[in-house]
């Protein structure tokens, strides 16, 4: 039978022996876990700011609708004002300010204001928009 003979690898570090360099890898290790888990923080980080983001435009669009809804409804209701009037039950509500300006001869411009608000609740708004329309009927 034949024995084979051990090869004699170079060191990592030249001048120096494989004995002293034995902790390197557990080094090279620990920085790459650290680096990792620098890195899936990041990713988590901005998993979170992305959804929070989502969010707050979904809110933000529900005001907006629910603050046409609100102008609409007026010049349905011919001039009329409301407050928290719901739009979607729990989320969304508007309130409607009307003014009315008279030029006589039975002109008159109705200036509607409407807010629209959304949120968790009417305790808890996230967000409001506002619309002024005018018209003259």
């Amino acid at each position: 039978m034949k024995r084979f003979k051990r090869l004699n690898t170079p060191p990592i570090i030249p001048g120096r022996s494989l004995n002293r360099q034995r902790g390197a890898a557990l080094i090279a290790a620990v920085f790459l876990i650290t680096a990792l888990l620098g890195l899936g923080a990041l990713m988590t980080q901005l998993l979170v700011l992305g959804s929070e983001e989502t969010i707050n435009e979904w809110y933000s669009a529900q005001a907006l609708y629910a603050a046409e809804s609100g102008a609409e409804w007026s010049v349905y209701n011919a001039g009329a004002a409301a407050t928290d009037q719901i739009v979607v039950g729990g989320r969304a509500w508007f309130d409607v300010v009307v003014t009315t300006t008279n030029y006589g001869g039975g002109m008159v411009l109705y200036t509607i204001t409407s807010t629209g608000k959304a949120g968790d609740g009417l305790a808890n708004l996230r967000t409001q928009r506002k619309i002024i329309t005018q018209y003259m009927p």
